[in-house]
């Protein structure tokens, strides 16, 4: 054994771990995949991931559970991996993202969607 001094990194001794330096964002690139009265589903091929987006006229019985009401725009993230969740983002016309404000990832697919010429809000 040594009497030499115990010389740790940096790291060890921090209380919380040194966050790691964000990739830079990159811009989605939508592919409008479907586009009917139910739906409009734009995918990001680079990301793999989907954004489907069922405004209110939208006829699918199982999103009676998913809305807060008949107003509500429901915009599912669907990332193509199995091992990450989907994510709902119920989407107001007035107040934005029920869950997220205005703030809200979903802002974007909703701008695409509409220079497509579909209207997710009625």
């Amino acid at each position: 054994m040594s009497d030499a001094p115990v010389h740790l990194p940096s790291n060890i001794l921090r209380s919380s771990p040194v966050p790691a330096t964000p990739e830079p964002k990159r811009r989605p690139t939508f592919t409008l995949a479907r586009r009917t009265d139910n739906e409009c589903i734009l995918f990001d091929e680079r990301a793999a991931e989907s954004w489907i987006i069922y405004p209110p006229r939208s006829a699918y019985e199982f999103l009676a559970t998913r809305r807060r009401s008949p107003r509500t725009t429901i915009v599912e993230h669907h990332p193509w991996s199995t091992a990450l969740p989907q994510q709902d983002h119920p989407l107001d016309a007035r107040e934005g993202c029920l869950v997220h404000g205005l703030e809200c990832p979903a802002q974007l697919p909703i701008t695409v969607a509409t220079q497509f010429g579909y209207d997710p809000f009625s």
